[in-house]
This record gives C-alpha cells, sequence and structure tokens, in this order.
C-alpha cells in the first residue's frame, strides 16, 4: 500500500481512512469473468489473490451432462452463491465508502490545522530600520556606547554596496559630515576614497571641442570637502563596525523588507498584548515583523527597546507613527510631513555611465578623429539594481557646489586644464555643454570627480518632465540624440549598445519637493523591560502615557553611558525619513550625520533614559529641518538651467549677496551656498541671517530709490527757470 502524504504526516497523526482509501484502490473488482474451455461463466469471490491463483475446483460448478435433479440443484447453488456475493459486494461497496468519506472529511481538517505558533520576538536594544549612511552612523555611535550590546540593522538590499547602476550618488561630505566621521574614526578612510577640495575648478568641454578650466568663487577656500561614490561612503562607515560585528554587539541582516510595525497604544492592556502568539505578552511595547528573503522568505520579529527610522522618504517606521497616533491620543497630523515647494522639485535625472577618464574630440579634429575608448565600463545590464525608486534622497543625482558651477553658461577662453586636452580626469569636475537648442533639447553632462583612475564616471542628466530625453525608449534613438547633442564626443566609444538599451529604458528618478517632520519621536509605556533585557534600575519612573509623552518625560536619567533602560521604550526617526528636498545644496547626507549625532548627544545628556532623550533630540533638530527645508526652497532651485529668466535673476542675486558681504560682512551675510559650508552654523541661525540680509538689501534698496528720487527732484528744481 502507498504510504501517507508528508503533508498529512507533518501536520496529524495518519488517519486509517486514508489508509483504507489506499487499499480500496488497489483491490481487485470485486467480481470477474472469464471464459472456461467449455464456454461457461466463472465466477470468483472477493479474495486477495488475482484469479488465476484461485484453484478452480473452489469457484467453479460442474456444467458436465448430468441427471436433471443434479443439473437443478446446481443451479440452484448457483443461484444462492451469486446472490450471497452480491450482497456482500454491496456491504462491502458501503463500507468502503463510508470509510473513504470518512477519509475525505479528516483531509480539511488536518489542512485547517493552525501552523506551529512562532518563536516570540527577538529581544535587541536597538533595531535600526535602513542600512544607509544614517543607519549605519546610528550603529556606530550605539555600539561605543555602554547599554547598547545587542543592535540589529534591517537592509532591504542585498548587500549594502549594491546600488542602482543609473542613481549612482556622489556625496559631498562637509564639517557636519565629519563631525561624525571623526566621532566613529573613519575620517581617514573617508578622504582616502575621495577627492579633497578647497577651491571649486571646474572643466568645461565646450561642442566645438575647446577645454577650458574655469574657477569659482561659490566655494570658501579655507574649508576643504571630501567627494566620494555612495558605495565608498558605506564601506568606510561599514568597515568602522567590523570589531563590534565580530564581538556579536552589532548585527546586519540583508534582504530583509518590514512587513509590519506594532507600536503598543496607551492602555495596558494593549501593551500586554503587542507581542502577539508568542509567548512573550506583556514585554513588548514595539514588536517588528521582517521577512527573510535570502531565507526563503522566512518571518522574523523583533522586539527592540529602540526603533530607529532611517529608512529615507517612504519610511516604513514613520508611516507606523502615522497610524499608530490615533490611538495614542494625539492628532493624526502628528507625523505626517509639511510639504512646501521649489523650482526644482519634480525635475527628472538619469545617470549615464561613461569609461574612465572618458575621451572627447578636441578642437582641430571635432569632425575627423575618433579617440580611443579608454576603457570597457561594466554594463548596466550586469549591474544589480535596487528596487525601483522614483523619487531621489536628498544627495542623488549631482551636489550643490559642482552643480551650481556646472549652471554657468559655458564662454570661451582660459587655461587647458591636465590630462592633454582630449581626456577627462577622473579626478576632475567637468560639464560637457551640448549644443545650442530650445529648452526641451537642450543638454549638458555634469561629472563628480572619482578618486579611484580606474573607475567609471557617471554623467548626470537632469531635465524638466516634457524634455526630449525622456521620450527615448530605445537604445539607437539614445545614442543619435546623444551623438547629435554632443558632437565633441564620440558616443560609440563611449556607449556600448547594451548600455544605450539600458539606458533607454530606465526610468530614472525625480527631485522630491522639500519636506520636513515636525514631529519625529515617540515614547512607549513599558511594563517590564523588553524581553531578555531586565527590569528597569530600582526608582526608574516608567514614561508617561499621556499624549505628552511624545515631547516630553519626566523621566530621571539612570546611570550608565546609553543603555539603561528608564523603564520605556521609543522610535526616532533619521536623515531622509525626517527631512527630504532636492539635492541643490548638497546637504542631505550631512544633515542626515547631524541627526544622528544630535540623537547621541541626546542620550548621552539623558544617561541613556528614553522617556528623556527622545523628546530632548527631537527639540533640538526639529527647527533644524524645519530650517534647512526651507532654505532648499530658494538656497540654490534654478541650477539646472530649466527657467533661462529666473536662473539669471537668481545669479544676479547670488552675486549682489557675495558683493555686499564683501563690503560689510558684518551687516550682509554671505550667499547661501558659502554660508551652508560653515558646520559651526546651525541650519536656523543661517535662515535667520538670510532673511535678515533680504531685509536689509530691500532697505538699502529703499534708501537708494529715495536718494535717487530727491536727486531727480533737484535736478528737475534746478532745471526750472523760476530757480
Amino acid at each position: 500500500m502507498p504510504p501517507c502524504s508528508g503533508r498529512h504526516a507533518t501536520a496529524i497523526a495518519p488517519e486509517p481512512g486514508s489508509l483504507r482509501r489506499s487499499h480500496v484502490a488497489a483491490t481487485v473488482p470485486l467480481r470477474q469473468r472469464r471464459t472456461t474451455p467449455d464456454s461457461q461463466p466463472v465466477c470468483f469471490l472477493p479474495t486477495s489473490k488475482p484469479p488465476s491463483a484461485v484453484p478452480s475446483a473452489r469457484n467453479t460448478i460442474p456444467v458436465a451432462a448430468a441427471a436433471a435433479a443434479t443439473r437443478t440443484a446446481a443451479a440452484t447453488t448457483t443461484i444462492t452463491t451469486a446472490a450471497a456475493a452480491a450482497a456482500a459486494a454491496r456491504r462491502a461497496s458501503k463500507n468502503n465508502r463510508t470509510r473513504t468519506a470518512a477519509a475525505q472529511a479528516v483531509e480539511p481538517m488536518a489542512e485547517a490545522s493552525p501552523p506551529p505558533s512562532p518563536p516570540p520576538p527577538e529581544p535587541c536594544d536597538a533595531l535600526i530600520v535602513g542600512a544607509g549612511p544614517a543607519g549605519l552612523a546610528t550603529a556606530l555611535l550605539l555600539s561605543r556606547r555602554e547599554g547598547w550590546s545587542r543592535i540589529v540593522l534591517l537592509e532591504k538590499r542585498i548587500s549594502i554596496d549594491v546600488e542602482d547602476a543609473d542613481k549612482s550618488y556622489v556625496y559631498m561630505i562637509d564639517g557636519r559630515g565629519f563631525s561624525l566621521t571623526d566621532a566613529v574614526g573613519v575620517t581617514a578612510a573617508v578622504e582616502a576614497a575621495g577627492v579633497s577640495t578647497a577651491a571649486l575648478s571646474i572643466a568645461q568641454v565646450l561642442p566645438d571641442g575647446s577645454f577650458t578650466e574655469r574657477r569659482f568663487g561659490m566655494k570658501d577656500a579655507t574649508r576643504s570637502n571630501v567627494w566620494l561614490p555612495r558605495r565608498a561612503f558605506l564601506t568606510a562607515l561599514y568597515d568602522g563596525l567590523a570589531e563590534a560585528e565580530q564581538n556579536g554587539r552589532v548585527r546586519l541582516l540583508n534582504n530583509v523588507q518590514v512587513t509590519h510595525i506594532h507600536l503598543a497604544k496607551r492602555s495596558g492592556s494593549e501593551t500586554a498584548g503587542a507581542a502577539t502568539a508568542g509567548g512573550a505578552a506583556g514585554t513588548a511595547p514595539i514588536v517588528v515583523h521582517a521577512r527573510d528573503a535570502a531565507a526563503g522568505g522566512v518571518e522574523l520579529r523583533f522586539a527592540p527597546r529602540l526603533l530607529v527610522g532611517a529608512d529615507g522618504l517612504q519610511s516604513e517606521v514613520r508611516r507606523a507613527l502615522e497610524e499608530w497616533a490615533p490611538g495614542a491620543g494625539l492628532v493624526p497630523e502628528r507625523y505626517r510631513p509639511v510639504v512646501l515647494d521649489s523650482p526644482a522639485a519634480g525635475l527628472r535625472y538619469k545617470v549615464l555611465r561613461l569609461p574612465p577618464n572618458p575621451p572627447f574630440r578636441r578642437k582641430d579634429t571635432t569632425t575627423t578623429e575618433q579617440p580611443q575608448r579608454q576603457a570597457q565600463p561594466q554594463p548596466q545590464s550586469q549591474q544589480q539594481p535596487q528596487a525601483q525608486e522614483t523619487t531621489q534622497s536628498s544627495d542623488a543625482a549631482v551636489a550643490g557646489a559642482a552643480a551650481m558651477a556646472l549652471s554657468a553658461p559655458p564662454k570661451d577662453g582660459g587655461s587647458a586644464a591636465g590630462g592633454g586636452g582630449s581626456v577627462i580626469p577622473n579626478s576632475q569636475f567637468a560639464m560637457i555643454a551640448g549644443v545650442k537648442a530650445p529648452r526641451t533639447r537642450s543638454m549638458r553632462l555634469g561629472l563628480l570627480p572619482y578618486r579611484d583612475p580606474a573607475a567609471p564616471r557617471t554623467a548626470n542628466v537632469i531635465a524638466p518632465a516634457d524634455h526630449v530625453f525622456w521620450s527615448l525608449t530605445r537604445g539607437p534613438q539614445l545614442g543619435a540624440f546623444l551623438q547629435e547633442s554632443f558632437p565633441q564626443l564620440h558616443i560609440p566609444s563611449l556607449f556600448t549598445e547594451q548600455q544605450l538599451e539600458a539606458a533607454a529604458a530606465s526610468r530614472g528618478g525625480a527631485f522630491p519637493r522639500p519636506q520636513y517632520l515636525r514631529h519625529f519621536t515617540a515614547v512607549l509605556p513599558s511594563p517590564t523591560a523588553a524581553a531578555g533585557l531586565g527590569a528597569a534600575p530600582a526608582g526608574a519612573p516608567a514614561a508617561a502615557t499621556t499624549a505628552s509623552t511624545a515631547t516630553a518625560s519626566t523621566s530621571t536619567a539612570t546611570s550608565g553611558g546609553g543603555g539603561g533602560g528608564g523603564g520605556c521604550c521609543g522610535v526616532a526617526l533619521v536623515g531622509d525619513a525626517v527631512h527630504c528636498f532636492p539635492p541643490d545644496l548638497g546637504q542631505g547626507v550631512n544633515s542626515a550625520m547631524a541627526d544622528v549625532m544630535g540623537l547621541a548627544e541626546a542620550l548621552d545628556q539623558a544617561g541613556g533614559d528614553l522617556g528623556t532623550a527622545l523628546p530632548l533630540y527631537e527639540s533640538r533638530r526639529a527647527p533644524e529641518a524645519a530650517a534647512l527645508v526651507e532654505l532648499m526652497t530658494f538656497g540654490a532651485p534654478y541650477q539646472y538651467n530649466q527657467d533661462t529668466l529666473r536662473r539669471t535673476l537668481w545669479a544676479l542675486n547670488v552675486a549682489l549677496r557675495a558683493a555686499l558681504h564683501k563690503l560689510a560682512p558684518w551687516a550682509f551675510a554671505p550667499q547661501t551656498f558659502v554660508l551652508v559650508q560653515k558646520a559651526e552654523v546651525s541650519y536656523a541661525q543661517m535662515l535667520q541671517r538670510v532673511h535678515a540680509t533680504t531685509r536689509r538689501i530691500w532697505a538699502l534698496a529703499g534708501v537708494l530709490v529715495a536718494a535717487l528720487g530727491a536727486a531727480v527732484v533737484k535736478a528737475a528744481a534746478g532745471a526750472s527757470p523760476l530757480a
């Protein structure tokens, strides 16, 4: 008989019905007929042996010629035997049908049996969602503080160094970013991987092949910034976690997607039920569910004391706070972003891959010489893309300084740059200008510096949504358009057919509208410390359970450098989850580093008590987020040539403020981009200075107009005959 199916075996013990059902299928028919040599029918009774093995003496009725009485008796015996066999067959068939139906009735019951209960959530000190710059920086700072011995990072990408080839970011690390790298000891690694710049010098390759170099005064020459690829910055941060990973303080889980976040409401009963079906009821105000794709979709559950959302603009942690707020007695809008507008919002971008030190046609050989391909860039189809996004994070396609410089119209003249004029060195900023064309066809490529001379370059295309570039969906179309727009380049030497097809098929991204959160922390009550983490120190008060606990707490600080407890749990957002904007000023990654530093400082000052630290962190960083996003609305939004007239007016405003600051620095602040490089000046102070300068400019304009009017009146009076 065939065995019971594995599905039934794992759900319940094998039922007899299922075995009988298999037996019935294998049993020979109740009646079989065959022809004997004398052509008389032969009847077989049910048997476990095949008919050929049954002795004919037990089953046949002789039919040889005999007396009439004997023939009649034999016929009667045959009829009686046949009737008995038929009755037995009916009884057996009925019994088997009944047993088969019973077995079939058992099957859905087995299938409906609930699966085994999952294990309880894994307790941890901190769970960080997102292993980008903000997430890795948070893990670095927490791992260096006592009390944070179990830190878990969840990252949806298969590896932290995997990036979408179409959106290869180049970061500009300034003083705010260096405050973080100094604190965690990775500054040397960052500088070794990037290009340091104290001045801003841009190489320009014009359509006729002219190669010039221009210097711009919008960079504070007393301060050096470092430019490096996003992957290199993440590697430097991740390498800083090596020791913490080795001793088990930090775990990074790649290819893991958060599926649900449960935050306990105000009531104690809700808190007691937070950890569902896991045996940890009453201990986990925060439970995070995730799916491990690397392990075939296995569900993971965590019960952190501190949940950090470093998961960007589309933050799952922020969404969980929005859903949690009404049940916690807070207004539904508490965790919704304040969205502003910017002339740069909605601009689309795409990143093209160029070979290292890309060649171009020199002015005297523009129409004849075809430069030799310097290196074979890795085809985009071989890159491992992350999930497609249609909205860009704060530091994507181009960062502020270079983009602002690249916006200047090209001019002939200038000194020849290094590289002989036939290649663009990897370490140099560059702008490749396209031929003059209408706004919807005008093109230029911006190249940010790379330290590695053998690394493929990235060329940024930024254009309005109605630009013809976005309608090119086939490789040959894109190649022909690029060749028409850039006669100084030999497109077949720069792109393979496969690369052009991949670039044409890519959707690219779009700059987001500037936005920020007014509130981005929450303090949750915890009747006991999270499972396995131990109770709060004696005398440490529980977190308040009213709505005011989201912004303030009366909890006293506990001893210890950063993880004492305080009897509560909490949620905090950092980086793009708090504020997001176009990359006009290159402040996305730097402001994220400032957020993480602010969170660590608040934890230190509160002695690790989350009930005190989180409101303190929010009260300090919320004004900074609001000021930074407002600066983005006017700081440098017209650098992308999307509106020629407004870009000209913006450039005049930049020049005016720079000149006034030079004449009277005590009264007039420098242009916004120069001001933002001063890491010791907060964004809120920056905004105040900019607005004060604007008021003084208008006052000065009023004085000048009044003086001019008085002069005109005086001149008119002097010219009067009555004078």
